[in-house]
């Protein structure tokens, strides 16, 4: 049908305020400079995403990421929304060195391709479930700053905190996981090192969090991406599970973890690898019994509608990291999920990812 076929692709600049700032050991931010993505088909149908900045991918500038999708727009207009996947396999292909902008892209393809069928995009991923209970971040900041955040979260009903540590002051990350700890007592926590340890650092952190008996989930990310043997080492003789985040950046290097059995948790972004990389993922990772996360940049409520709608239909996600939300002052509009404390619901019958941008929105330069 040609009312299937990609009319137009809008890309517009969202530069949106941190409601605090965010600190973690690859540095402090402010702003997160990300990019809308709107896939508009010949019937008017429109299809979101949201490619967002990050602290671990400095080269992915707004400018930078919206050259990529420009050069990719051949190949788009024209083509029919029944070919998303070809049309997203060819994207990847041809710009995958710009993870977030070509998930953006891939998320605006599948949103418009189940839009077009009525389907949400919980039920094209399974419809296991339409909720999940997600953690909220504590950034690295000083133990008194960290145990008011800490106090307040529980208060909203939040269980599960992720507190960011830096390497580079263990006895600052130490004060400000016992400031949270005291702060929130019902919660469990999540450490997020974010590459700021060497693998002794992180061995030696590990064991001082268990003598502490903090109640500590996993250790995030402890020491630099290409470091996989020091990952392995840490997960060994550190005594607490570690995650892999920015070690497991597509679906390669994440089947490679995988197959090496290097830790025990893999952390799945879209922004890393999109909603059919991820899906990829899941199935390699629910095969080895390896467990699951599912983590997000710094994306508004709009564009973390895809995740949201993707882990709530595989329900396979052990651990939910999705508060991009709350961390980041959205655009106006309608999101694909509703919000009520740490708990994240879509709705039962909007179809695509559910999310919406105001017609009154204009974006931010």
């Amino acid at each position: 049908m040609s009312g299937e076929r990609i009319a137009g692709l809008e890309l517009a600049p969202l530069n949106l305020p941190m409601r605090r700032p965010f600190v973690t050991a690859l540095g402090n931010k402010r702003i997160s400079r990300n990019l809308l993505v709107r896939l508009r088909l010949e019937d008017g149908t429109v299809g979101i995403g949201e490619a967002s900045a990050s602290l671990a991918w400095p080269s992915e500038t707004q400018a930078a990421m919206a050259a990529a999708l420009r050069r990719l727009e051949g190949r788009l207009i024209g083509a029919s929304i029944l070919c998303f996947r070809r049309l997203a396999e060819s994207a990847w292909e041809a710009a995958g060195e710009h993870p977030t902008a070509v998930g953006a892209l891939e998320c605006a393809l599948m949103d418009a391709y189940t839009r077009t069928k009525g389907i949400p995009l919980w039920r094209f991923y399974g419809a296991k479930g339409r909720s999940v209970t997600t953690s909220l971040t504590i950034s690295a900041w000083p133990g008194n700053q960290a145990a008011r955040a800490a106090s307040s979260a529980q208060a909203a009903g939040f269980r599960r905190l992720k507190v960011k540590v830096t390497g580079k002051n263990p006895d600052g990350d130490l004060r400000r996981i016992a400031s949270v700890c005291e702060a929130a007592p019902q919660a469990t926590l999540w450490v997020d090192g974010n590459q700021g340890f060497t693998v002794k650092e992180a061995i030696g952190f590990a064991r001082l969090l268990r003598r502490h008996h903090f109640p500590i989930r996993l250790f995030e990310q402890p020491v630099a991406r290409e470091d996989w043997d020091g990952l392995a080492q840490v997960q060994k003789e550190g005594g607490i599970s570690v995650a892999a985040d920015e070690s497991a950046r597509s679906v390669s290097e994440a089947g490679r973890l995988i197959r090496k059995r290097t830790v025990r948790i893999l952390n799945i972004k879209l922004a890393k690898c999109g909603l059919l990389g991820a899906f990829k993922i899941v199935r390699l990772a629910r095969r080895a019994g390896m467990k699951l996360m599912i983590g997000c940049m710094a994306e508004s409520a709009v564009g973390l509608s895809a995740s949201v709608q993707f882990a709530c239909g595989t329900g396979v996600f052990d651990f939910v990291d999705l508060d991009s939300h709350l961390l980041v002052v959205s655009p106006p509009g309608v999101p694909g999920f509703e919000t009520r404390g740490a708990r994240l619901t879509v709705h039962p019958t909007r179809p695509g990812c559910g999310a919406e941008i105001a017609s009154s929105f204009r974006s931010s330069q």
